[in-house]
């Protein structure tokens, strides 16, 4: 009996004996091995995660997000990038707005700030072509057309940027017009590749998800400058009224313009901001 119940693991002090005395007998042994064999074994108990261990998941890459890292990733390291931040009243262009965006409305578009954005970058390009090209080793490669792409997202599935081809050739009206298109092919995923190419500039609005701030990659290499905007909000400043000093409310927002320090510099940045800034601080009520 002591060699079954090493054999069998037992401990005898946990076994009822069947024969004379209490004794243990080989069919007590038996029969309690048969019944442990029958009982349902114990699930294993949950892992617990070990002390300061966070929990996660795992959401593969998809295309789109390869194609994204991949582009910022060369952009950083082709080009040594620099932002220069300046501040913008955007109350001349939200009173323009109010003004004309039901005559626009009546014409079946939609009049956004962005168009706005689009037209006060042909003009600061005006002042400053160079800003307009692209980088190679051995020029730089300006252009007399202004195709200027819009940073669109897409939620969690990522960013696209159609270009409105020759803004320097459309009206305020025909600037928003394009955008409403292109906004809508890009969210039902109809863009056409040449929606997305040719473009020699890129506006990056961050502000429309409240963003107060940003200096965006060059999106697409080797384009030489992309312009951030940031959220209209109202803010105190302080303007010369009358000859005194005043704190007014007015709707600022903060730009910026991230340059390829290859092919740009202080002087030129700054000038195309200074420029930038007086055509929407300066936007006339009456077209």
């Amino acid at each position: 009996m002591r060699k079954l119940l090493v054999e069998t693991g037992l401990d005898p002090a946990g076994l009822t004996g069947s024969g004379k005395d209490g004794r243990l007998t080989r069919q007590d042994v038996e029969q309690e091995v048969a019944r442990r064999q029958a009982r349902p074994a114990a699930p294993p108990a949950e892992a617990k995660p070990a002390s300061g261990a966070v929990r996660s998941r795992r959401i593969p890459h998809d295309a789109m997000r390869r194609r994204i890292a991949e582009h910022m990733a060369h952009s950083v390291a082709a080009a040594p990038h620099v932002t220069a931040v300046f501040e913008a009243d955007f109350g001349a262009v939200l009173a323009h707005r109010q003004a004309h965006k039901a005559a626009f409305e009546r014409q079946g578009v939609a009049l956004t700030v962005t168009a706005y954005l689009v037209q006060a970058c042909v003009a600061a390009m005006k002042a400053v072509p160079t800003v307009n090209s692209r980088w190679h080793d051995d020029a730089l490669e300006v252009f007399d057309d202004v195709n200027i792409g819009i940073g669109t997202a897409l939620g969690d599935k990522g960013l696209v940027v159609p270009v409105v081809h020759r803004a320097q050739s459309l009206s305020l009206l025909g600037i928003a017009a394009r955008l409403q298109e292109a906004t809508a092919l890009a969210r039902s995923g109809k863009l056409a590749p040449a929606d997305v190419q040719g473009g020699t500039f890129t506006i990056s609005n961050h502000g429309v998800s409240g963003s107060l701030l940003a200096a965006p990659i060059i999106i697409n290499q080797p384009q030489v400058a992309i312009l951030g905007v940031g959220k209209v909000e109202k803010r105190v400043v302080v303007r010369e009224v009358n000859g005194a000093d005043a704190m007014l409310i007015r709707p600022m927002a903060y730009v910026s313009l991230t340059i390829d320090h290859r092919a740009l510099d202080g002087a030129q940045t700054n000038a195309w901001l200074t420029r930038f800034v007086e055509t929407i601080e300066t936007w006339p009520l009456v077209d």
